[in-house]
């Protein structure tokens, strides 16, 4: 317990301090956007941490439990996502540069008007949320397991930890964060993969790439490949990148290092397994890494797992702080000349308190999880689509509408799993299409 604690105080002071550091001498622009001059390996550690979060980790390993090795699939779909926004990632940042926005539905609501840009305000606030929600269920279950203190008091002692850092420093804090959080992954995944991996026996037929199955192996690659270029995160750290080399090789690097950790980390699901076979799948994260690694690798292992856990916990709140802020100015004249700063703190608290409540009270990762790839994913569409062609906006506003309908009848008749979740995607792309045919 002590040598946990040691540990989890040296993680806090760490991300404290670099918030403390990043609010020295900051503008406005870098509170919200970091100045656009991201660059370095900071690019690629920020890029990497938005994708290896709690709620991957946890929904992974839950596959990675049923099905084995083939579980791969999700990562192997991630690392083609990055490529394939590499290739629009400069045209994207070029328009934000010369439209000066600050998030994906400022960005919209300047090329595809107010509604628009209001119902991707829906899309990603909800998505976010439930990402922060899932997050904050994951590293309360793991501190909970490190402290033995009640649940509800780990959940909120998360909130507090990132709340902390992000009111001194905002989005310059996140991607310093990010880059403290990439370190901290590799020393995780290889630490606690190759010792479990020496450890344990590990049938031959986990590798079976096939076992997923064909619908849930296209429904990964399509979650995580499409869904990628509809994840807000991404394109605030696109915009806030320094230059086009920078970019592109920050995409190229996070689609390696992402794949690297998917293989590692599998080792984790594919020894719990093993020798908890008959636990429910959603916490083979955290029984993996409680029951499993001796005196020392366990703690150090454990409290770095929280600490991934909570990596995309400080995105999630500040795309949705910031997305409200940004709408508060772009619509509403009482609003355009209060400082953004204030305005995206205040969200912030908001935000994590209402997730807090939510985590305490709910607790099913895979519907929360699978309910946020599949708002991303109905964005993709019109997304790709902006990119080609000139989108009529009643069009885009319907399609998005049938969209979100498709996602909640799916949601509350508890049928949403990497198949189903997909689904989104076919309905906002078809009624697009026909809606840019019949509408005026």
């Amino acid at each position: 317990m002590e040598l946990a604690f040691i540990f989890f105080f040296i993680y806090v002071i760490i991300t404290i301090l670099i918030g403390v550091f990043s609010s020295r001498k900051e503008t406005e622009d870098d509170f919200m956007i970091a100045e656009r001059r991201v660059h370095g390996v900071q690019v690629a550690a920020t890029m990497s941490a938005s994708s290896f979060d709690g709620a991957t980790l946890a929904i992974y390993l839950a596959y990675v439990y049923q099905y084995g090795f083939s579980a791969i699939w999700l990562f192997v779909g991630i690392a083609i996502g990055f490529l394939f926004v590499r290739k629009y990632a400069w045209k994207i940042k070029q328009k934000a540069d010369e439209l000066k926005v600050y998030s994906m539905p400022e960005y919209f609501f300047k090329i595809l008007g107010k509604k628009n840009g209001l119902m991707f305000s829906l899309f990603i606030v909800l998505q976010f949320f439930l990402l922060l929600t899932v997050n904050f269920i994951i590293s309360g279950k793991v501190l909970s397991a490190i402290f033995q203190i009640p649940y509800f008091l780990a959940v909120i002692i998360g909130g507090l930890i990132i709340l902390t850092y992000l009111l001194l420093a905002g989005f310059k804090a996140v991607v310093r964060t990010d880059f403290f959080q990439m370190i901290i992954m590799f020393i995780m995944t290889l630490s606690v993969g190759i010792f479990l991996f020496g450890k344990t026996h590990i049938p031959v037929s986990e590798f079976n790439l096939g076992t997923l199955g064909i619908g849930n192996i296209l429904g990964f690659l399509i979650l995580a490949g499409v869904g990628i270029m509809a994840t807000p995160d991404l394109w605030q750290r696109i915009f806030a990148t320094k230059d086009e080399k920078n970019l592109k090789r920050g995409l190229n690097y996070s689609a390696v290092i992402l794949l690297i950790l998917g293989v590692v980390i599998s080792i984790v699901g594919l020894a719990t397994k093993q020798f908890f076979p008959n636990i429910v799948p959603e916490d083979a994260l955290v029984v993996g890494f409680s029951h499993l690694l001796p005196f020392g690798l366990k703690e150090f292992g454990m409290v770095l797992l929280y600490a991934v856990a909570l990596s995309s916990s400080d995105t999630a709140t500040f795309v949705i702080s910031s997305i409200f802020t940004r709408d508060l100015k772009n619509y509403s004249q009482k609003y355009s000349e209060e400082s953004m700063k204030k305005l995206t703190r205040f969200f912030m608290i908001m935000f994590i308190a209402l997730a807090v409540l939510l985590g305490i009270f709910y607790q099913n990762i895979l519907a929360l999880g699978f309910s946020l790839a599949s708002l991303g994913l109905a964005l993709f569409p019109v997304i790709f689509g902006s990119f080609y062609w000139k989108l009529k906006q009643r069009a885009v506003f319907w399609s998005l509408v049938l969209g979100f309908l498709s996602i909640v009848v799916l949601f509350v008749g508890n049928q949403l799993n990497p198949q189903t979740a997909v689904i989104s995607l076919p309905v906002v792309l078809i009624s697009l299409i026909v809606l840019q045919k019949l509408l005026k």
